[in-house]
């Protein structure tokens, strides 16, 4: 079905959209490398952080049109980053890499619900 992971950028109050990338899960710890490198002199900027990711998402993929995604984060899931609501963010994935949540005041990361939860993402 994919190798799929949900991206979720956050500074503890502000909750950027879900990202969807449906074949690059195994390939999340090395996009966040890069985008940790791009937002460097950017520092904790929720709308940049996402964006920007998702430009490197795209330049790096070979269909032009498919495989990357994105849609506005609901309440309950909003509320459930801001909390570090575990249980509702692993019901909330797709399974494969799961749930990743970034934290954009130091870049790293955290994932639910998927093979990449086993690992952290200390940057």
């Amino acid at each position: 079905m994919g190798d799929r992971a949900l991206m979720i950028f956050t500074d503890g109050k502000e909750v950027s959209p879900v990202i969807y990338l449906h074949w690059s899960g195994s390939k999340v710890p090395d996009l966040l490398e890069q985008h940790k490198a791009l937002m460097a002199s950017r520092g904790a900027d929720v709308p940049y952080a996402a964006a920007r990711f998702i430009g490197i998402v795209h330049a790096t993929m070979p269909e032009q049109n498919l495989s990357l995604g994105m849609w506005n984060a609901d309440r309950r899931i909003r509320t459930a980053v801001t909390r570090s609501d575990a249980d509702t963010l692993k019901e909330f994935s797709h399974g494969d890499a799961g749930v990743v949540v970034v934290d954009v005041t130091d870049y790293s990361w955290k994932a639910y619900g998927g093979y990449l939860s086993s690992q952290r993402g200390q940057q």
